[in-house]
């Protein structure tokens, strides 16, 4: 099956009692919506960071083995095994945590994606070349594939292509807008989404970059991915992670037929939310809304980056 773009995802106005007293113009870029394969977590961000690897494998003539990395709850690991599915493509899958099993995983099994759990000290050996020679050995061995075909796609799938490709989003929110917001807010795990939404964004806006995991080092990250002459209006927002990557409030829980917890915030004409990312996202935008943070008549625009439901 060739790859082909989803539609555009809408520019979704959310008119709450508090934007409305604030004077706030507020937006949801429901992301979630752009997906191939809905239901699934091959949608918004992650759709959009994979989608240049999936062009290109789908060009060559000998399909190649796409090897990424991730948490347990990673919605990318989830989305490539998806991908590989919808698109005949094989995939293989190492997993931080050698205890660990989910929902998650294991319909990542039902897709067909090999597996290998690594010890948290084995995991952090995923960026050393060595290593990475050594598993595209075995890796070309055990699935009898040219060791040319490994293809080794970066944890959270953040490429640079694929920063790049999660920028496009932000010319789609300009002409449904007519002119740029005043800020845009996006959640962020590895960073990718966030660097290609300021390489692509209009210096009048500011980036609003909400941190998933505690600590301060999230900028130094992005700064990392981000090319000579981008943006410099933007910062991170650290003070939402609720106690860092995969914490938040128990009372947010709500009952989910998905592979993931849905997530209630307390706040009526919100689109759906996850536990991880999104929810956490909303409840800090909200927060600064009620904290005066943006000036009467802006226009802030959030971007719902997907999530599994």
């Amino acid at each position: 099956m060739p790859f082909v773009s989803p539609p555009q995802s809408p520019l979704q106005p959310l008119r709450l009692p508090l934007t409305k007293a604030s004077g706030i113009a507020l937006f949801c870029k429901r992301d979630d919506l752009y997906t191939p394969a809905p239901g699934t977590a091959l949608q918004g961000n992650k759709v959009r960071k994979l989608e240049p690897v999936l062009r290109a494998a789908l060009e060559v003539d000998t399909p190649p083995l796409l090897v990424s990395f991730g948490g347990a709850y990673s919605n990318h690991i989830s989305a490539l095994a998806t991908a590989g599915k919808r698109y005949g493509l094989p995939v293989h899958l190492f997993i931080r945590g050698e205890e660990v099993d989910n929902p998650l995983l294991q319909q990542a099994l039902k897709d067909g994606a090999g597996i290998t759990r690594l010890s948290r000290s084995d995991y952090r050996l995923k960026k050393q070349p060595h290593w990475l020679d050594q598993q595209r050995k075995e890796l070309a061995r055990q699935y009898d594939l040219p060791e040319g075909t490994i293809w080794y796609i970066p944890e959270g799938g953040t490429t640079v292509n694929g920063a790049r490709n999660v920028g496009e989003l932000f010319p789609e929110v300009v002409n449904d807008l007519g002119v740029p917001p005043d800020f845009l807010c996006i959640s962020a795990g590895t960073g990718g989404s966030a660097a290609g939404i300021i390489q692509a964004a209009d210096v009048k806006t500011r980036v609003e970059v909400y941190p998933a995991l505690k600590g301060d080092w999230m900028e130094a990250e992005i700064k990392q991915l981000l090319p000579a002459g981008a943006s410099t209006n933007w910062g991170c927002i650290t003070d939402y992670h609720f106690g860092g990557y995969g914490k938040f409030p128990q009372e947010w829980v709500i009952p989910s037929a998905g592979m993931a917890t849905r997530a209630d915030i307390g706040v009526e004409g919100l689109p759906p939310l996850e536990t991880v990312y999104t929810a956490k996202l909303f409840a800090g935008v909200l927060d600064r809304i009620r904290q005066g943070k943006y000036p009467a008549e802006s226009s802030v625009v959030v971007v719902h980056t997907g999530g599994i439901y």
